[in-house]
């Protein structure tokens, strides 16, 4: 048998699970459509298991500290390098474009 997976909490003591619904911020807006997109069947950049196994690699460190939609936009970047459809050298390009725009105060886009 293989050792628990960082998100196999269950049989864990663990503190109480919140079950209220809170609206989601601009970014998780944004993660959960760019997501929907890229596993449409009509894009089918991956599928939502392959988002799953990314997330489960995560670094126990990792797991414990990023945001659910901040592990989202991490599998994300690993499943589109590992897909081939965008380098590491593109994404961190755009990263230092968007991040120059932003320090100048232009707008997102």
């Amino acid at each position: 048998m293989t050792g628990r997976k960082v998100n196999d909490l269950g049989g864990l003591d663990g503190a109480a699970i919140d079950r209220h619904e809170t609206p989601k911020t601009l970014f998780e807006q944004r993660v959960d459509a760019l997501v929907m997109l890229l596993i449409h069947p009509e894009i089918g950049a991956f599928k939502v298991d392959a988002l799953r196994r990314m997330v489960e690699q995560n670094s126990v460190e990792d797991y414990a500290t990023l945001g659910y939609y901040q592990k989202w936009v991490r599998a994300v970047r690993d499943l589109l390098i590992e897909q081939e459809v965008l380098t590491s050298e593109e994404i961190r390009g755009k990263l230092v474009e968007v991040r120059a725009r932003f320090a100048e105060g232009g707008s997102e886009r």
